[in-house]
């Protein structure tokens, strides 16, 4: 039986696509070598993905280290010429306000379980973009709290620990196979892949295309 519900929360609760990522590709295109806002959006999430993968225990980087990283290689790979600060706190501001995504407060509401949010995101920037966006979680776990971003499974295992469930006992939902699926399967806990505008099927995961699905999956 599901006693608690793990949730990721960039992609999956809240929107990506935020005003203030559209501002930082727009500020990057314009300063840089690279004009194509797609391929400046790739080498963001290529490059953040591999310092996450890189960032484990003691050579862990927080995400405002692996920001300040990032800005570093634009400078030196596509000679990005921009105000630093302005950026940084751009990325912040990202992380606070980004858009909740319309199914995402009916879920919190309706959820017969407690949720708990497993993110990459700092800590402090998590308690206040439940705030700003009026959702309640029954406990948020960073991979600031374990030092290893997902798909490490210690991140997995301290929800485990804070919710007091065993893995049979839990979901994780989320949005990316590579970090939440693989992630959830490696600490013994059912997946559920979020595929907002389709359900295709990837390697006999539950695929849902949005939270009131998976709300029915997990609970009918």
């Amino acid at each position: 039986m599901t006693k608690v519900v793990f949730i990721d929360y960039m992609g999956t609760t809240v929107d990506e696509r935020s005003p203030e990522m559209a501002e930082i590709v727009r500020r990057i295109c314009k300063n840089s070598g690279v004009h194509d806002p797609r391929q400046v959006q790739r080498f963001i999430l290529d490059t953040r993905r591999r310092y996450e993968t890189d960032s484990y225990l003691d050579a862990y980087l927080t995400e405002d280290e692996i920001v300040d990283r990032l800005i570093s290689d634009m400078e030196a790979q596509i000679g990005l010429a921009d105000e630093r600060a302005a950026l940084r706190d751009l990325i912040r501001s990202h992380w606070v306000n980004a858009p909740v995504f319309p199914d995402a407060h009916a879920f919190f509401e309706q959820c017969p379980v407690p949720i708990y949010i497993i993110t990459n995101n700092g800590l402090p920037y998590m308690e206040r973009a439940l705030r700003h966006n009026g959702l309640k979680a029954a406990g948020v776990v960073s991979a600031d709290t374990v030092r290893a971003y997902k798909p490490h499974r210690e991140v997995f295992d301290e929800a485990l620990r804070l919710s007091g469930c065993a893995p049979d006992e839990a979901v994780h939902i989320g949005d990316s196979y590579a970090t939440d699926v693989v992630g959830a399967r490696s600490a013994g806990i059912r997946p559920v892949l979020l595929l907002r505008g389709g359900t295709q099927q990837h390697d006999n995961v539950d695929a849902v295309d949005d939270l009131a699905h998976a709300l029915n999956l997990i609970f009918n």
